[in-house]
């Protein structure tokens, strides 16, 4: 589990495809605390670490994760939202967030309000039920809020200074695709409603 809140962001500095899929070296500070076999949530999605160094660390996208998610589409030196599985003694900041990628959305549209960044983003319409205004949502790893709902399909969330610097946010531009995660008590309420039809 995690919590959506980054600790670090890191830099994709090279990948290989393997017979087991593709391997990502991911470049940071956060490397030489890494131990093999650890969570790790790359751009929010929860992948174990293979290979540890001093600046440096491995992890492997499987066929199943480069197909739901942005991570079989990034090039080197991709800017990469990086964090550790929660610890049960910690404060909940953010929200609950289990590292498995729903779908990848796209955004469409980014303006300024105030001082705050606004971001629009397109959801494919299946996914419609779990969109609830001020509700929690994860993009790319980042625990958010949506902020406005239009058209079902297109949500709007607000990113803060602090945000925007501390998260690969800043390399985020319009036609940019990301790792949409929904919050997991929305979707046990809308399986629980759909088995209880």
């Amino acid at each position: 589990m995690f919590t959506g809140l980054i600790e670090q962001v890191g830099r994709l500095t090279s990948t290989c495809d393997t017979r087991h899929g593709r391997e990502l070296t991911i470049q940071c500070a956060l490397s030489s605390e890494l131990s093999i076999g650890q969570s790790i949530a790359i751009n929010g999605a929860c992948l174990s670490v293979t290979d540890c160094y001093s600046d440096t660390f491995n992890v492997t996208a499987v066929p199943e994760t480069i197909s739901k998610t942005t991570l079989g589409q990034i090039e080197p030196n991709t800017l990469l939202n990086l964090e550790r599985a929660m610890m049960l003694n910690s404060r909940l900041d953010g929200h609950l967030v289990q590292g498995h990628i729903d779908t990848i959305a796209e955004i469409t549209r980014v303006f300024h309000q105030q001082d705050a960044r606004i971001y629009e983003l397109f959801i494919s319409d299946q996914f419609s039920k779990l969109i609830v205004p001020r509700g929690s949502i994860t993009i790319d790893g980042i625990s958010l809020t949506i902020a406005d709902i239009s058209d079902k399909s297109t949500i709007s969330i607000a990113i803060i200074p602090h945000t925007y610097e501390h998260t690969n946010v800043a390399s985020w531009l319009v036609g940019t695709s990301c790792n949409i995660e929904f919050d997991i008590l929305g979707k046990y309420v809308a399986q629980h409603i759909a088995v209880h039809r």
